[in-house]
């Protein structure tokens, strides 16, 4: 996805391997797995689902945001570098000669399914994620069902259990704040799973009766667009947009055949 551009990337002390780079394996930080999800963040689950699809060899461990590049997860260490965003990470990897699938995942697309691929992408990432995240951290029912995962997260990254509550409330207004600053927040609940339900039916009327987003293959955009998805499908969270996923048939068969492709449990 994206221009071809080159990513930010940070260099290592250890100097870079002559291995081919489907010989090296990646260190993927993240949050933690849950649900059934690579990760309960969709950018860190599209990196994994990307890994998975592309044929990367890979080991994940939990990172803490707060000591990471850029003071944010995913990032991940290859050949010698740190490499931040699981976008500009994506496109690292599929700009690599030696990648494993002997092409990269999009090779082939025409210049108007890549403009179709960013707005889809931008359209879940940049819009879909505030209302998503609003069900987690800011509905009371969501965050019933967040929390515990959330103060598990915390005490792996050494937090003592005595400042765990503590941290975990400072952590929820934070990103309550930043919802709000971003827009969605602002919204009645009403109008937030109405804006949801929307973007879940441009989505499956924009999928149609394809195999995969953009047509026959598996494309880099299906790591976004399946970790979205899944996001809504998985946790035991209810609600209108749940309900409007779980009514449109090419989206359920769609996760299930991504869940399938890249080796996830249903």
């Amino acid at each position: 996805m994206g221009a071809c551009v080159p990513a930010p990337v940070f260099p290592l002390p250890s100097s870079r391997s002559r291995l081919p780079a489907s010989k090296i394996m990646i260190t993927l930080y993240r949050y933690l797995p849950a649900w059934g999800l690579p990760d309960v963040s969709p950018f860190c689950s599209k990196l994994e689902i990307y890994l998975r699809m592309a044929g990367w060899q890979y080991v994940s461990k939990v990172g803490n945001s707060r000591k990471a590049p850029k003071n944010k997860l995913p990032y991940i260490e290859f050949d010698g570098q740190v490499i931040c965003d699981s976008t500009d990470i994506i496109l690292a990897l599929e700009n690599r000669a030696d990648h494993p699938h002997g092409r990269a995942l999009d090779t082939g697309l025409s210049s108007s399914d890549r403009a179709i691929g960013r707005a889809l992408q931008s359209m879940l990432e940049e819009h879909f994620y505030f209302i998503l995240a609003w069900g987690r951290w800011c509905n009371a029912d969501g965050w019933e069902k967040y929390q515990p995962i959330i103060s598990d997260f915390i005490s792996q990254i050494g937090v003592p259990r005595f400042a765990a509550g503590f941290v975990c409330r400072l952590i929820r207004g934070g990103v309550i704040k930043s919802i709000r600053n971003q827009g969605v927040g602002r919204h009645s609940e009403l109008e937030i799973n109405a804006m949801g339900v929307t973007l879940i039916e441009a989505v499956s009327d924009f999928l149609a009766d394809k195999p995969f987003i953009l047509g026959d293959l598996p494309r880099t955009l299906d790591a976004t667009v399946a970790a979205f998805l899944l996001g809504v499908l998985n946790p035991p969270i209810e609600g209108p947009i749940k309900a409007s996923l779980q009514a449109r048939r090419n989206l359920l068969d769609y996760c299930a055949r991504m869940s399938a492709h890249v080796g996830l449990s249903s």
